[in-house]
C-alpha cells in the first residue's frame, strides 16, 4: 500500500467515521487532507448532529475532537448550578466562559486554601485547572452560563481520569 493512500484511508477512518481533525505534520498533509474534503458530498453529509448530554445542570456537548490536542465541548448551566467538583492526575483544562456570570473555584488536594474566580461572559476570559486540583464552575448570574473547555485527551469512560472531591 502507497504511503499516500495510507494516508487517504486514514484521513476516511479519522475524520468520516471518528468525526476526529487527523493529526497533519506537514504542509503535504495539510493540503492532501484538504483534497479529500474537497470531495465530500456536503449536501448529504451535513449537518452532523452532536450527541447533547442532558441533565438538572443543563447541557454539555462535545464539538470538536482533533488528533492534534484533544476536544472541545461546551455546557450551558441554569442559575445557582454548580458542575465539576472534581480534580484530575494527567489532564489539562482550560475552562473558557463567553456568557453569562460564574464563579470558578480551585483547591489543591490536602490543603483548605481556596481561590476564587469570577468570570463574566461580557469580557469573555478563562482559567485553566491544573492537576491535583479540585475544581468547579457555579452560574452566579440571572442567566445561562455557556463555557466552552478544551481538554487534551478524549474522553474515555473505561479511563475518565475524574475524581470526586468538593471544592
Amino acid at each position: 500500500m502507497s504511503d499516500i493512500l495510507s494516508m487517504l484511508e486514514n484521513y476516511k477512518k479519522t475524520y468520516f467515521e471518528g468525526y476526529c481533525f487527523p493529526d497533519l505534520k506537514s504542509t503535504f498533509e495539510v493540503n492532501l487532507f484538504n483534497s479529500f474534503r474537497s470531495y465530500i458530498d456536503h449536501s448529504s453529509r451535513y449537518p452532523v448532529l452532536l450527541k447533547t448530554n442532558i441533565d438538572e445542570r443543563g447541557i454539555f456537548v462535545e464539538t470538536i475532537k482533533t488528533s492534534l490536542g484533544g476536544q472541545f465541548s461546551f455546557s450551558n448551566t441554569i442559575p445557582g448550578v454548580t458542575r465539576g467538583n472534581h480534580f484530575h492526575i494527567r489532564k489539562i483544562e482550560r475552562f473558557v466562559v463567553i456568557r453569562g456570570r460564574a464563579i470558578i473555584e480551585l483547591r489543591r488536594i490536602g490543603t483548605q486554601e481556596k481561590m476564587s474566580f469570577e468570570l463574566n461572559g461580557d469580557h469573555p476570559s478563562f482559567v485553566d485547572m491544573p492537576v491535583w486540583f479540585t475544581h468547579n464552575i457555579t452560574n452566579i448570574g440571572n442567566e445561562e452560563l455557556i463555557t466552552l473547555f478544551w481538554i487534551n485527551e478524549f474522553f474515555n469512560p473505561d479511563d475518565p481520569d475524574t475524581y470526586y472531591e468538593l471544592v
